[in-house]
């Protein structure tokens, strides 16, 4: 018999999953349901150079292709996020405020825009090692869920742009065994910010409260009505609704997309199922026939055959988000939505990009 007990440990390792493959993966998870609502709290604690306690319940409804409904609230404060189909409405009831945008943009991306770390860089490229340290069961909703219990070590995250350093960050996720969803999930790192004198360690705890998978979503979840006061705001307005800062330098590298070099280009990020997506096509056509003499070009980048680094250093999470890039390379022109005609043929004038006069009409005899 001791030969085989001294099997059973081998045995019980080799049915273990690799630990980081586990971790990469259960980010995609939730992208094979084609519905589902999660109901979540997240605790977030700084201390050191910023003192702060938060508590952000919040709910994500999802019907795909295009229909999405975020409510979070911290404290008195509430957003609430939803998708139409045809606009998104970002609304702040703090400041009875809302934008409406003509684009689709679904949590998996889009939840990153309003996290406490939403200007950080993707924390994969760090990961140093994963490691499968126990098996932990969680019940959401009287319901059971054995899970593996990953923890990860991030090496030095340098951020010049936003003078921000980060380090000995350490994540320990709950990954479910059948699901591959994290269900739980805590955060803990320093970060050393360029203005303060003393850093600040941060804190933060996920905890998934309840969970609907393939539910059967009412069309009334997705419909957005401005509550009584609210006010339409023009975009990028609302407080840490911020345009990416990407005007004004070098379009990253586009691989596989026609030459751009010396011609103005419109990189029309889209979605096979985004209907705004749709909408602008015609218009995009209609200028590229026009101006292709001028030196003009559309670029069509499918969203869900791009390069995700060019997606995120493009901050695209909506779809269409139009680029405009000038002949020099670098982006004059950033917007999320489908564009008006008169508005896209205005950002190309000011590149030079103009109707070519006709020709004189030769002189009657």
């Amino acid at each position: 018999m001791r030969p085989a007990l001294l099997l059973c440990p081998a045995l019980l390792l080799a049915q273990q999953p690799d630990a980081r493959e586990l971790l990469l993966s259960s980010a995609h998870a939730l992208e094979k349901f084609p519905s589902y609502q999660i109901h979540s709290l997240s605790i977030i604690e700084t201390r050191g150079g910023v003192n702060n306690h938060m508590e952000l319940p919040t709910v994500i409804s999802v019907r795909r292709p295009d229909l999405m409904r975020i409510e979070s609230q911290n404290g008195p404060i509430g957003m609430t996020v939803v998708s139409d189909g045809l606009h998104t409405f970002i609304y702040f009831d703090q400041q009875k405020r809302f934008i409406k945008r003509a684009a689709t943009s679904l949590p998996e991306s889009s939840l990153g825009e309003n996290g406490n770390l939403k200007d950080l860089p993707d924390m994969n490229s760090a990961l140093e090692s994963a490691g499968i340290t126990g098996e932990k069961t969680m019940e959401i909703d009287d319901k059971p869920y054995d899970c593996w219990v990953v923890e990860a070590h991030y090496g030095l995250v340098n951020i010049p742009s936003k003078q921000l350093t980060i380090r000995n960050a350490v994540q320990i996720s709950w990954i479910s065994k059948t699901l591959g969803l994290t269900l739980q999930n805590s955060f803990t790192a320093t970060l050393i910010v360029g203005t303060l004198v003393e850093p600040v360690e941060i804190t933060e705890a996920t905890t998934t409260m309840g969970l609907s998978l393939d539910s059967d979503l009412s069309d009334s979840l997705f419909k957005f009505t401005p509550p009584a006061g609210a006010v339409e705001t023009p975009d990028w307005t609302l407080p840490g609704i911020v345009k990416p800062d990407v005007e004004g330098k070098p379009v990253p590298e586009l691989k596989g997309a026609p030459a751009i070099k010396g011609k103005v280009a419109l990189l029309n990020f889209c979605a096979s199922w985004s209907k705004p997506c749709k909408q602008q096509t015609p218009v995009l056509e209609k200028l590229q026939r026009e101006f292709r003499p001028s030196g003009f070009v559309v670029v069509y980048i499918d969203a869900g055959k791009a390069e995700p680094e060019l997606l995120r250093s493009l901050s695209i999470n909506a779809y269409p988000t139009l680029v405009l890039v000038n002949r020099e390379g670098k982006v004059v022109s950033y917007e999320v939505g489908a564009q008006t005609e008169p508005v896209l043929r205005a950002a190309l004038a000011k590149q030079g990009i103009k109707p070519v006069p006709a020709p004189p009409k030769p002189a009657a005899k």
